[in-house]
């Protein structure tokens, strides 16, 4: 039996919770997080807060196999993320089982609800990727992430570093569309991490900065900053020919930062994103994890007949009007 979280579910949440693998990492290190507390969230807010959750459970006659998933909608509402899932594939022989069949409902709950796909974000493991491509998923991308945590010399702001504004959205959305490749694009749909300006708050004591780089009307690249309690997150969007000449906008970026033992600050790289690793552990980053992108899409393009068109009944036939009649002649 596969359904949505209700309260009676609290003691298999309590029991399962730390056999669970947090899958946005993001969020798990910036944020104090607790699956309990956005399951409850999101079932008192009928989802306009906390997390999607679902309850897995099969028959005791069965396998007696029981799980429960988390998922956050995206912007726009056409895609799922997945964000926790339990039990882990350490926890018994027949985890790898549980996660099929969980994800598997997942997949058909997210159809019916109208949600185009399911993207996970999970560190590179073999046997979860084996499991996720068994269910429907596909590899779109790999990143590494990186983590810086003493905080960096003084450096002045350059000249060309500017905050961006909401008259930067347009640029914004052609420099993603020229920059990351079409196929993350479509995995991703419409990505609100380049909104102009990045105002967005995700818990009480965060804020953002977002800078961009600019050259006679035509932006360059762009560098956002979210800062937590816990640590920093730096998402950063440049064209190939200049990121070589990227290392001072990072740097004085990072200042603003402020990163320490306590609160490092991470930055995600793309493997398409060539070089930016370099400038990263030249400011001193180290690698923390590697990740993999996977998309499950729950609908799929298909051919359809286009309709013909008859010049001049392409509006209709106005029948308000007689049309008269046509006499015929009787022949003698």
């Amino acid at each position: 039996m596969f359904r949505l979280f209700d309260p009676r579910d609290v003691l298999l949440l309590r029991r399962l919770k730390p056999q669970g693998v947090a899958f946005d990492l993001r969020r798990h290190l910036l944020q104090d997080t607790s699956p309990m507390r956005d399951a409850l969230l999101g079932y008192l807010t009928a989802h306009h807060a906390g997390r999607i959750t679902c309850v897995f459970q099969a028959p005791e006659e069965h396998d007696g196999l029981s799980g429960f998933v988390q998922v956050s909608a995206g912007a726009k509402g056409s895609e799922w993320h997945l964000a926790y899932l339990a039990p882990n594939l350490d926890y018994d022989l027949n985890a790898g089982s549980t996660w099929c069949r969980i994800l598997g409902h997942l997949i058909l709950l997210g159809a019916e609800h109208g949600v185009e796909r399911i993207c996970v974000r999970s560190a590179e493991d073999a046997e979860a990727e084996d499991l996720f491509r068994r269910t429907g998923f596909t590899v779109v991308s790999r990143e590494e992430v990186f983590a810086l945590d003493h905080e960096p010399k003084p450096a002045p702001q350059p000249r060309e570093l500017r905050r961006a504004t909401p008259q930067d959205q347009w640029a914004l959305n052609e420099l993603y569309r020229q920059v990351v490749p079409t196929v993350i694009q479509q995995a991703e749909g419409c990505n609100p991490q380049w909104t102009a300006p990045h105002r967005r708050v995700i818990g009480p004591r965060d804020t953002t900065e977002q800078y961009v780089w600019a050259d006679k009307g035509r932006l360059l690249a762009c560098l956002c900053l979210t800062k937590t309690a816990q640590g920093s997150w730096l998402d950063v969007l440049t064209r190939p020919e200049q990121r070589g000449e990227l290392l001072p906008h990072l740097h004085y970026v990072l200042t603003r930062a402020a990163p320490s033992a306590q609160a490092p600050v991470y930055c995600p790289v793309p493997d398409y994103a060539v070089g930016l690793s370099w400038l990263l552990r030249t400011l001193g980053f180290e690698s923390y994890t590697r990740q993999v992108l996977l998309v499950a899409h729950t609908v799929t393009r298909v051919s359809a007949r286009r309709r013909l068109i008859v010049p001049g009944l392409e509006h209709g036939v106005d029948v308000s009007r007689p049309m008269g009649h046509v006499a015929c002649s009787k022949e003698t």
